[in-house]
Parts: C-alpha cells; structure tokens; sequence
C-alpha cells in the first residue's frame, strides 16, 4: 500500500507538459509560451531532412520527431526566409552552420536594422544579440536563427517603432527574462481579427511587461504555434523555413 501511494503521489507531483497561455494585455490578445531553463536542453533548430531538402511545413516535422522516437511538446517558425524556404540569416542546427550570418542591407522587415539573432548556447544559455555584434562573441551556439527587426536592445525599443503606428497585424517573436533566462515566445492571436492584429510598439511594450529586455521578431501573418499535437495531426497549411521545436 506504501509502495502504492508514493507512486501515486509522484505521478501527482510531476511536472507538466508546457502549455501555451492567452495573455490580454493593453487591449490586444496573444498567446504566450514559456521555455523555463530546464527545458532548454530539448529545444531544438530544424529545417531540412536527411537528403538535405527543407522540411517546409509542421506535419514534416512531427514525422522526423516522431522518426526520431520523439514528440513535439511545442514548436514554431523561427524567423523570416526567402525563396527555397530558405532563411534570410545566420541558422545553426546541432552546432552546425546551415546559413552564414547575413549583414547586408535591403527591404523589409528582416532589414530593418537593427535586426538580430535568437541563439543558445550550451554553457551561456539562452541570448538575443544584435547581428553587427554577434563575431565578437566567443560561444558557439548549438541552435541559431537570425531575424529582424530587434524587438528591444538592452531595455530600448527599436527606434523606427512608432508608438501612433496604425499598422496592425500579427506578429510573433522571442524574448529571455532578464532575471530568470526564461524564453519566452509570443504570437499574437490567430483567430482574433480585432485583439490579434498588433504594432510592432505594441508588442514591443508587451515584452518589457513580461520582464524581458531583449527581443527579437520572428515573423507575421503566417506565424504559428503548436502544443503537443497528436500523431499524425492536419496542420493548417503553411510554408515554413526554419523552425524552432522543444520536444518530448
């Protein structure tokens, strides 16, 4: 009977699988996902299968996952790309350099600078750095996605933000907590055509409401979000270069 109730009470005191919140903040709704440091171990970069062409899409990704006796626990696009899919910027798998680091100048959002790169690095943990500046820095992250604009720098909000900005849409990026090196992902919602479609100030405000200093955009109205989806699931169709997975 002992050996009964403390198994019971394990199983009652385990830890959750991550679940994605709805947050309404200054009149605007999103969906918020946390990565605590615990789990960073098991967030992962992908983009293409083993013959080395892109996975493009969710429902290809849960297959390699599951290929590798795993499961999705949430996953999301990792940033802006252009025709392939191929991401615009520097993108690290595994430790490996998939897309050199993209310094040039050109249009649209990935260019307006200052844009940046979301990495983590095994030993430093989680970090959103400015692109100009990330050769100076001596890690060698295992999993890398650069994207523009930078959401914050260091506390500051971008400066061609405009806080009277009538550009509403959605948008999604990745911010760390300064105090707890927590990731935190945010799209803004889907579904909800009033609450759902945001400036890029707005979100930026929601990033210093959540405790984050540093925060980088990942994308807009194609962005996406998924939470421990079922085999063999039907994904809203959408194209995807890289994508940023925690699995299971």
């Amino acid at each position: 009977m002992k050996h009964r109730l403390l198994a019971f009470l394990s199983l009652a005191i385990a830890p959750a699988l991550l679940a994605t919140d709805s947050l309404e903040y200054e009149g605007a709704l999103y969906q918020v996902q946390r990565v605590p440091v615990a789990q960073q171990s098991k967030m992962h970069l992908r983009w293409l299968d083993p013959e080395g062409k892109p996975l493009s899409n969710f429902g290809a990704l849960q297959q390699q996952i599951e290929g590798e006796g795993k499961k999705i626990a949430f996953a999301t696009n990792a940033g802006i790309y252009e025709r392939g899919p191929k991401p615009c910027g520097l993108t690290i798998g595994d430790g490996k350099i998939l897309v050199p680091l993209n310094l040039a100048d050109g249009e649209g959002n990935f260019f307006m600078k200052p844009n940046g790169i979301f990495f983590l690095d095994a030993q430093h943990g989680p970090g959103i750095v400015e692109s100009g500046e990330y050769p100076a820095l001596t890690i060698k992250p295992r999993l890398a996605s650069q994207s523009g604009p930078l959401i914050l720098r260091r506390g500051m909000i971008h400066p061609a933000f405009n806080v009277k900005s009538t550009n509403l849409r959605q948008r999604s990026a990745v911010g760390i907590v300064s105090g707890t090196k927590e990731i935190v992902f945010v799209m803004s919602d889907r579904e909800n055509r009033m609450k759902g479609r945001v400036t890029f100030h707005q979100l930026a405000r929601l990033f210093l409401h959540l405790g984050c200093q540093d925060a980088l955009y990942l994308d807009g109205d194609i962005s996406q979000m998924i939470t421990s989806p079922a085999p063999g699931t039907k994904f809203t169709p959408n194209t995807f270069a890289a994508m940023l997975v925690l699995t299971e």
